[in-house]
């Protein structure tokens, strides 16, 4: 995580100094080429990101739902379990 974000920085720091000051029209057009590739990659790569978050959220969305229904379904069987046995505890004292 931080590591993208030291490559990010350091990439819009890089285009950010390599602006041509008064320089003529070939330097302001490899200025601008370079200028897109950067553009895309971050672009490409923040894509990427929010793809992957959200994936890793509905994963972790799924896990949590799977985990909440077992516990409640445990939670009830040892619910009903604790019942029978204190029945079967009631009715033996009863003999």
């Amino acid at each position: 995580m931080m590591v993208d974000i030291a490559m990010k920085t350091g990439m819009g720091a890089l285009l950010a100094i390599s602006v041509p000051v008064g320089g003529d029209g070939a330097m302001w057009a490899q200025w601008g080429l370079a200028g897109l590739v950067v553009g895309y990659v971050l672009w490409r790569d923040w894509l990427r990101e929010k793809r992957m978050s959200e994936a890793i959220e509905r994963d972790h969305k799924w896990v949590r739902e799977t985990l909440l229904a077992a516990l409640e379904k445990t939670t009830a069987a040892l619910s009903t379990s604790k019942k029978d046995s204190t029945r079967a505890g009631n009715s033996s004292a009863d003999r």
